[in-house]
């Protein structure tokens, strides 16, 4: 088997590329980024922060949790942020149209 200079199977790494675009296509609320409502510094931010910005919301902010956090299982996190981001969504949107509804009654 082919090796890289990181010690790792040629094929784990295949394995690996594979099985993220498979998370990406599940869980698109999570990695489909919002480009047009985000501020290029928004996105900026993203990018560098992505996989510790999601162990710190896991964590909710605490530091202390962190390592507890890590110990649990990838889609069990990624489902539940689907869950958050989804219900946050949701939640924005009937605000807005509650927002919509009271500037129209005026």
């Amino acid at each position: 088997m082919v090796r890289c200079s990181y010690e790792y199977p040629l094929g784990s790494i295949l394995f690996f590329s594979s099985f993220a675009s498979s998370l990406t296509e599940r869980y698109p609320e999570l990695f489909e980024g919002a480009e047009g409502t985000s501020s290029q510094h928004q996105i900026n931010f993203a990018k560098k922060w992505r996989a510790y910005a999601t162990i710190i919301e896991l964590a909710n902010g605490q530091l202390d949790q962190i390592d507890e956090v890590v110990k649990e299982p990838l889609e069990k996190c990624l489902l539940f942020l689907a869950y958050r981001a989804d219900k946050n969504t949701l939640e924005e949107m009937l605000h807005r149209e509650a927002m919509k509804r009271i500037s129209a009654s005026k």
